[in-house]
Parts: structure tokens; sequence; C-alpha cells
């Protein structure tokens, strides 16, 4: 029986080595450690929602980003969490499921979005508690940092009157209707009903062209576009030009000559400049004071 008992207690000092040896401790942040197992859990929850705003490429490229700032951003993370709940924030479990339920409709279904998380090694526990965390940490960020922000009224002036002739001095731009259509039988067809006055969105539906309204300048157009576009006056339609693998044809509804805006046209402009530079420069200095009141130890891989 004792031999039993201390067979069955080597297999568990066994289990908690191999466990140990697995799941290893990275950093350890105040009263909290991070593990590798979180890392992973962290990087694939990254992997996820990253793969709903890009791909290929672009995506490896935000992921190799993400890798390589693991540490830092998991341990200012949990430093965040830690004042977050040392403040007494919580997540609404209704503003959680609501996320949730917004991620599932990037998938074609419910069994798509779980077989997605399995595929990364994760459940939707796991996407829940990191939702509520994310939460939390944008509400004390909101609250402590951002809420604290001021941008006077003198200094959105002061930048406008400084900077108008530069920043906010605007170049004729034009309202312009465009058709584009790759099928040369239909063009001349095409170009003949608009110049007899058919309606551009009409047209586009009867001969399968593209259609697009838009207000922008000549240095917008395609080079091989400026010269047909350039010489148009206000309510003229212009022969078809070819560009790439089709035609364009344009009829401009308006000619806005150059202006300086007013200060009202670009007052919220200026403000959400002022406001985010502010924030980025309190953010960090938050940040930082937390960690030096913290202890924190990066562990040696």
């Amino acid at each position: 029986m004792l031999a039993r008992l201390f067979f069955v207690f080597y297999l568990f000092l066994a289990f908690v080595s191999n466990s140990s040896a697995v799941d290893r401790i990275i950093a350890v942040v105040n009263q909290d450690t991070i593990t590798q197992s979180e890392a992973d859990v962290y990087l694939s929850i990254i992997s996820l929602q990253l793969g709903q705003q890009y791909k290929g490429i672009e995506l490896d490229e935000r992921m190799k980003e993400e890798k390589e700032q693991l540490i830092s951003k998991m341990v200012e993370d949990k430093i965040i969490l830690q004042e977050a709940k040392r403040k007494g924030y919580q997540a609404r479990l209704e503003r959680v499921k609501e996320r949730i339920a917004q991620m599932k409709a990037a998938f074609a279904s419910e069994t798509d979005f779980e077989n997605s998380l399995k595929q990364k090694g994760l459940t939707v526990k796991d996407m829940e508690d990191k939702v509520a965390d994310q939460m939390i940490m944008r509400e004390v960020v909101e609250r402590e940092v951002r809420d604290k922000i001021v941008v006077s009224p003198d200094e959105v002036t002061k930048f406008y009157e400084k900077n108008k002739s530069e920043l906010f001095n605007l170049t004729e731009t034009r309202t312009v209707e465009t058709l584009y259509i790759e099928n040369e039988a239909m063009l001349a067809n095409l170009s003949e009903a608009v110049k007899n006055g058919m309606d551009f969105q009409e047209a586009a539906k009867l001969y399968k062209s593209a259609y697009a309204k838009d207000t922008i300048s000549k240095e917008q157009i395609r080079p091989e576009l400026q010269e047909g576009f350039s010489g148009l006056k206000a309510l003229e339609i212009s022969d078809p030009a070819k560009a790439g693998n089709g035609y364009y044809i344009f009829k401009i509804l308006e000619i806005l000559p150059p202006k300086v805006q007013g200060l009202s046209e670009v007052h919220d402009r200026i403000y959400s400049y002022f406001s985010e530079e502010k924030f980025a420069v309190a953010m960090l200095e938050w940040i930082e004071g937390l960690k030096e009141k913290s202890y924190i130890q990066i562990k040696p891989e």
C-alpha cells in the first residue's frame, strides 16, 4: 500500500514537472504570471482578429510584428488589466456576447466560426475571456487617460491660422459621374445614349457598365484620362477614353473652384489631431507610471 502511494505521488510529481516544462513562465507581473500557453492563446486570438481585416502577405507582416512585440505587449496588457480590476472596472456580459456575435457574423455559420477557433487551438470561452479583458482595459484607458485630455479652443485657432494656407487650401474639385465599360461592341451605343440625355445610372444598368459618382481633383484622375477630363465644362459629357482594359465616360455635374477652408469646416479635424497627439503622450506616461510601481520580471528563454 505504501509503495502504491509513493508510486502515485511520483506520478503526480512527474505530471507537475512535465506540465511546468511545457507551460513555462515567461514573465512575472506583480502577483500574476504570464505563461507560454497564455502567449500561444494570445497570438492565436490576435491572428483570428487580424485575419478579419488582412490577408496574405499583409497578414503575415502584421503577425510578425505581433510576435516581435508579444512579451512587452502582454506585460503592458497585464498591468493595465490589474489596474482596471483594482479600480473595480468590469465587462458587461451582454456587451461581450454582442462582440462575439459580431465576430461570428464574419463567418458563413456558427459552425465555421467554431471550427476556425479549433484550428487555432481556441474555444469560445477563450474568446469571451479575451474580449472581456479588452473591454475592461479600454474602459480604464478611456476613464483614466482619454477623458482627462483637454484641447483648448485657442490651440485649435492658432494651429488653423498658422497652417491654413498650406494645409487647408483646396484645389479645384469636380463632382463627376463616371461610366466604365469593357465591352467595345456596346461602347458606341452607351456613349450615344448618355449624350442624348439618358441618365448615367440608367445607362449603366442598360449597357451593363460600372457607375460611380465622386468629387475629385484633376490630379486624382489617371494620367491617360487627364486630357479628356480636364477640358470638360459643367454638365458636359466626355467622349469615351481608353484606360487599361476598358473605356471611361465622364459627366461633370459641378466644378468647385479653389478655396481656403474656413475654421468651422476644419475645426473637428484639428481638434482630433491635438486630441490624439496628447492622448499618445499621456498614454505612454500613464503606462510608464504603472510600470514604475510594478514588479516585472522577464524570464530568459
